[in-house]
C-alpha cells in the first residue's frame, strides 16, 4: 500500500524529484517515507525526473533574511489567454518564508499595475515603514519614478539586481519556474478572470505544499 501512495504522489506530481515525492508521501501517509524507497519505485514504474545540474556558484553579497517582511521579491511573468492575449502576473514572495506577499494579474504591465501589487500586499500584511527592503530588476515599470516614489512615500528600500543578474532575483525566479512547470504551461485559459481564479487556486495549494528551501516545511508553516 505504501509503494501505490508513492506511484500516486508521483502521478499527480509529475514535474518533481524524489525528495519533494518523499515530502508529500511521508504527509500522504503520515509517516516518514525513505527518498532511497521513492527513488526505487518511481524508478521501477518510469516516474524518475532528469537531475538538475547542483553545480551552482555561490554568488557574494547575500542578502540574510531573518524574519517575515523583510526581504520581497517582486518580478512580472506573462501568460497566455485565448480572449486576451498575453496577461501580465506580478508577484511579490516573502523571502522569509517564500509565502506569496501580493499578487496581481492585468491586461497591461506599467507603473501602475506594479504598484498596485506592492500596495496590496503592503496593506494586507500591515507593513510598516523601515521594515521592508523590495528587490527587483530593471524593468522599466520598477525604475520608474512614479514606482520609486511610492516606494519612498511607504518607507520601504528598494534593492536592484544588476543587469542580465536574474540571479538576484532568484527567490522570484524559482518561483516562476515552479510556477509555468506546474500550473501555466499545463493549462489552457480562455479569459482574464479564469486565469485569475486558476492562479488564486494554485497559490493557495503552494502555500500548504513542502518547500525544499524550507527544509520540505510549507509556507504556511514557516510563517
Amino acid at each position: 500500500p505504501g509503494d501505490d501512495a508513492i506511484v500516486e504522489v508521483a502521478r499527480a506530481n509529475p514535474v518533481d524529484g524524489t525528495r519533494m515525492v518523499a515530502a508529500l508521501a511521508s504527509r500522504a501517509l503520515g509517516e516518514p517515507v525513505n527518498r532511497k524507497r521513492v527513488q526505487r519505485v518511481m524508478r521501477a514504474h518510469g516516474l524518475l525526473q532528469r537531475s538538475r545540474n547542483t553545480d551552482r556558484r555561490r554568488r557574494p553579497g547575500y542578502f540574510r533574511v531573518r524574519r517575515p517582511d523583510e526581504l520581497w521579491h517582486l518580478d512580472m511573468t506573462k501568460v497566455w489567454t485565448a480572449a486576451h492575449g498575453w496577461v501580465y502576473l506580478h508577484v511579490a514572495v516573502d523571502c522569509c518564508t517564500r509565502e506569496v506577499a501580493g499578487w496581481t494579474l492585468d491586461v497591461r504591465t506599467r507603473t501602475d499595475e506594479a504598484i498596485a501589487c506592492v500596495e496590496g500586499a503592503v496593506l494586507a500584511r500591515s507593513v510598516t515603514p523601515g521594515r521592508l527592503t523590495l528587490g527587483t530588476d530593471n524593468g522599466s515599470q520598477f525604475t520608474s519614478r512614479g514606482f520609486r516614489k511610492h516606494l519612498a512615500a511607504r518607507g520601504i528600500t528598494h534593492r536592484r539586481g544588476g543587469y542580465r543578474d536574474p540571479e538576484s532575483q532568484a527567490f522570484i525566479e524559482s518561483w516562476f519556474g515552479q510556477f509555468k512547470k506546474r500550473c501555466a504551461w499545463r493549462t489552457e485559459w480562455e479569459t482574464i478572470d479564469q486565469a485569475r481564479h486558476e492562479i488564486a487556486s494554485y497559490i493557495d495549494t503552494y502555500h500548504h505544499r513542502p518547500h525544499s528551501g524550507l527544509a520540505y516545511r510549507t509556507p504556511t508553516e514557516v510563517a
